[in-house]
């Protein structure tokens, strides 16, 4: 019964129902939707832009961090130019009488312009190889308003151990600088860090993270092809490149007119290679043969050293041990000392023992600090029996810097020599 009574009020009632609709928005309202919508797009794309902008170098710094660098050897030069002409020599060769061909050909300037021009073109093949390194340090004039002094020189690029480019270049341009940036043949100028150097020879290795590169210009960035000094000779055509003339991307040529000196550096001496090309106090820079081919590496303190400013190199075949070293990471150890060969001469009209005379003992070096005196020959180091330069000269090259070595010596006292030993801690040349 109740039943029936709420269907006939609900059908009674029926005409006033209605269905209540939305009020329709206005365009004010539908502007100020569409823009929370655009400003919340824009805010999301901002965080998604600083997210990403974080963590992409997070994430390259996983991934080239996940990967261990890997070890750079460089292998040694054994013959040199008297070996080979010796082998030549010593292999048979055929009696038939050689057919030549003489041409006749009156050389024109145009030909002379070709030959200059096909070897300045060695220069511009190695280009990739070739860095600008800039040292930048702060400093103030003389009315006291800061300013940032900026030093070049040049480098190559010697090494690539997987995570970054290893840049060999003159120790003196970095020594002291607050920032270092190198700047790449690809028109790129990025932050370097320097790793090890040699006091003795002036060289240094900086580092370039290969992540911090455009990665379309990394494949363009070569390394360098290190040749072999010992095949030398004489008149010999090279080219200077880097900055003999003391500014960058400068190139002169010229010829090997000597290969006898021998450096005056500490420990070792080192071959130099001396040329016919007059350059700058300041150059720096590498010596290269006309297959593009590193055979020199001349420092500003060669330069500067040098007589009548003719460029003077390093030879490189005598460098590798300390350019792999460095490139390793690696210090050059140091004794401090300067020595002499004691010749079979001299010990037959000077009765001395045979090994490496002590001719001088460098100032607040490591073998003053053991008691090594001007004087002394050194006969055995950790139990090697040292009889020429060569052998001192390899064995302390294998040492490593705060090693503790034991030198045998022989030093000469009224009644005739005795054997002194000491114990040497090797240190790092400044």
């Amino acid at each position: 019964m109740k039943d029936e009574q709420e269907k006939k009020r609900e059908t009674e009632y029926s005409f006033i129902r209605e269905k209540i609709k939305e009020r329709p928005k206005s365009r004010k309202q539908i502007i100020m939707e569409w823009g929370c919508f655009a400003a919340a797009a824009v805010v999301f794309g901002v965080i998604a832009s600083v997210i990403m902008a974080v963590l992409t170098p997070k994430l390259q710094e996983w991934i080239y961090d996940g990967e261990e660098a890997e070890v750079i050897t460089i292998p040694k030069d054994e013959s040199t130019a008297v070996e080979e002409t010796e082998a030549a020599e010593a292999t048979p060769v055929p009696t038939q009488e050689p057919i030549v061909n003489v041409v006749e050909k009156n050389l024109e300037m145009q030909d002379y312009i070709s030959l200059y021009s096909e070897i300045y073109s060695v220069a511009d093949e190695i280009k990739n190889s070739l860095v600008t390194v800039v040292g930048v340090s702060s400093t103030v004039d003389w009315l006291n308003n800061p300013y940032e002094n900026e030093g070049q020189a040049s480098g190559i690029v010697v090494a690539d151990n997987g995570k970054e480019f290893l840049i060999l270049t003159d120790k003196k341009v970095v020594e002291g600088v607050e920032e270092i940036n190198i700047l790449f043949a690809t028109g790129e100028q990025l932050p370097a860090v320097q790793k090890k150097y040699d006091g003795n020879t002036g060289l240094a290795i900086l580092a370039v993270e290969k992540k911090s590169f455009d990665q379309t210009n990394i494949e363009k960035i070569q390394t360098i092809t290190l040749g072999n000094s010992k095949l030398l000779h004489l008149g010999t055509p090279v080219l200077a490149v880097g900055s003999p003339l003391g500014t960058t991307d400068s190139v002169l040529t010229g010829n090997i007119t000597s290969l006898k000196a021998v450096s005056d550096t500490e420990d070792i001496g080192y071959p130099l290679i001396r040329t016919d090309m007059q350059g700058s106090s300041n150059a720096n820079g590498v010596l290269i043969n006309l297959n593009g081919e590193v055979v020199g590496i001349y420092t500003r303190d060669l330069s500067g050293n040098s007589e009548n400013g003719l460029i003077t190199a390093y030879a490189i075949s005598e460098l590798k041990g300390i350019i792999e070293r460095l490139s390793n990471n690696l210090g050059i150890a140091y004794l401090g000392i300067r020595s002499r060969e004691v010749t079979e001469e001299d010990e037959v009209t000077y009765d001395m023992p045979r090994g490496v005379g002590i001719t001088s003992v460098s100032m607040d070096s490591p073998a003053m600090a053991a008691g090594i005196q001007s004087g002394d020959i050194i006969v055995e180091i950790e139990g090697n029996e040292i009889t020429t330069q060569r052998e001192l000269e390899n064995t302390l090259s294998s040492c490593e810097p705060e090693q503790l070595i034991t030198i045998t010596a022989m030093r000469p006292g009224t009644e005739g020599y005795v054997e002194v030993k000491f114990d040497v801690t090797l240190g790092v040349m400044q």
